[in-house]
C-alpha cells in the first residue's frame, strides 16, 4: 500500500507540474483546463449497505473488513449552477458548484484489482465553523473493475457471479482550514452497486470509507 501511495503521489506531482508548465496554459484561466485539482485517497471496506452507513458512522459502530484501496482522483469544477441555469441565479441552488471527477484506485486485501470510474459531482458552498470550513459533495457515474471484484457480493441466485461495470456513487465532506486556500482534507463514501438491477442484479456491490488530501491548482 505504501509503495502504491508513493507511486500515485509521484505520478500526480509530475502530472500537475506538466499541466502548469505548458506554455499554452500559462495565461489561461482554470476554466480552460481539463482538471483543476488532484487528490490522493486511501480507503477500507465496510460491511454495511449504503442506507445503513450514516447511522453506523454517527454511532461509531462500523464493521470494518480487510479490503482496502488507495489511489487518486482528478477533478474539474465548471462553476455554479446559477451560472449555467438562468432561473437558478437568484436561488440558493444556484450557488451549488458542479463538475466531474475521474478516479483510479488499486484494491488489495480481500480483492486485488484495478478500478477506474468517472462521476458528475455537485458541491455545496462552504459552511464556516470558526477557522474550519466544510462542504458536502455528491456524485454519480460509472465504475469499472479491470479484474474480478472478488470482495463484492454476488446476486442472491448466483453468489459466485461478479460484475465489473457498476454504478459509482460518491458522497464527500471536504474540510478546509482558514488561510490555507489550495489544500483540503476529504472524507468520503465510495459506493458501487447495480442500481437495483439496472446495471447489475440487486444486492451486488461494495462500500468503502475513504480519506484523503486534495490540492487545487
Amino acid at each position: 500500500m505504501v509503495r502504491w501511495v508513493q507511486a500515485c503521489a509521484t505520478t500526480l506531482l509530475v502530472l500537475s507540474a506538466g499541466l502548469q508548465s505548458q506554455p499554452a496554459l500559462a495565461d489561461e484561466p482554470s476554466a480552460d483546463r481539463i482538471f483543476d485539482s488532484l487528490a490522493i485517497y486511501a480507503a477500507q471496506g465496510v460491511d454495511h449497505n449504503l442506507l445503513e452507513l450514516p447511522g453506523s458512522i454517527l454511532s461509531g459502530d462500523i464493521e470494518w473488513e480487510k479490503s482496502y484501496f488507495s489511489g487518486f482522483g482528478l477533478s474539474k469544477t465548471f462553476g455554479t449552477l446559477g451560472e449555467r441555469i438562468e432561473f437558478l441565479q437568484d436561488k440558493s441552488l444556484g450557488k451549488i458548484r458542479h463538475g466531474y471527477e475521474l478516479v483510479v484506485v488499486k484494491h488489495h486485501g480481500l480483492q486485488d484489482n484495478l478500478e477506474a470510474g468517472a462521476a458528475y459531482m455537485l458541491r455545496t458552498p462552504d459552511a464556516h465553523l470558526g477557522m474550519l470550513g466544510v462542504n458536502f459533495a455528491a456524485g454519480v457515474g460509472l465504475s469499472y473493475a479491470f479484474d474480478e471484484p472478488t470482495y463484492e457480493d454476488g446476486p442472491e441466485d448466483n453468489p459466485e457471479e461478479r460484475y465489473r461495470l457498476q454504478l459509482l456513487a460518491l458522497f464527500e465532506l471536504e474540510w478546509r482550514l482558514s488561510g490555507i486556500e489550495h489544500l483540503s482534507f476529504v472524507t468520503r463514501t465510495h459506493h458501487r452497486s447495480g442500481v437495483y438491477g439496472v446495471i447489475a442484479p440487486r444486492h451486488v456491490g461494495s462500500n468503502f470509507l475513504a480519506a484523503g488530501v486534495r490540492w487545487e491548482f
